[in-house]
């Protein structure tokens, strides 16, 4: 059996050199475009803090900490990666960069504001599991953003991924996780975005 973490911090492990030099665009532009995507939707959008999960070379939090003034962490199962964010990261203050699992995320319940995780979820060989721990650590009225790519566009997953979905069956894993899904759409053919939204507690 595949020990798709094990595949996955490899892999990432080894491109993190390009990646970042890149921004991640040196084998795809989808990261990038989903990164741009998610800054564009939360230009206007005020929150105190925010969970990147699969932050890979820290292209999504470069982009926000220039235009919110909040507090940044980043999660990758990477070191290499980790060791990239840091370097390109060194000047935004207060920015957290932590090695870990999308399935069991580090932190205490309800601490952020907003969780994104741009083109890492097909890596997870626990899609549920993730959905479950980003709704854990979202406060009340929290946003959660996956971008991913398409299974209609990009197809199958490669060796060492673990599966492909579409902004609908992605949808019904934040369902399924009990956030409210908000906006459901594909930026491009071969990716998607979904957005959640968790219910505050009836007063």
């Amino acid at each position: 059996m595949t020990d798709h973490e094990k595949v996955s911090k490899e892999h990432f492990d080894g491109m993190a050199e390009n990646y970042a030099a890149t921004d991640g665009t040196y084998y795809s532009p989808l990261p990038k475009i989903s990164c741009d995507e998610i800054a564009a939707r939360l230009a206007d959008v005020e929150f105190g803090s925010l969970l990147d999960v699969g932050c890979g070379s820290g292209y999504l939090i470069s982009i926000l900490a220039g235009e919110h003034d909040a507090l940044f962490s980043g999660l990758d199962i990477s070191p290499k990666m980790l060791e990239k964010a840091a370097e390109k990261l060194a000047s935004v203050p207060g920015v957290a960069l932590t090695e870990g699992r999308a399935g069991a995320l580090p932190y205490p319940a309800e601490s952020f504001d907003i969780v994104t995780c741009v083109m890492s979820f097909h890596h997870y060989p626990y899609p549920e599991t993730a959905v479950s721990e980003a709704y854990r650590v979202l406060r009340e009225g929290g946003l959660y953003i996956l971008s991913d790519v398409d299974k209609e566009g990009y197809g199958a997953p490669e060796e060492g991924e673990f599966a492909t979905y579409t902004a609908a069956s992605a949808s019904e894993l934040l369902r399924a996780a009990g956030f409210e899904v908000e906006e459901s759409f594909s930026p491009t053919e071969k990716s998607f975005y979904v957005s959640g939204r968790k219910p505050r507690r009836a007063s």
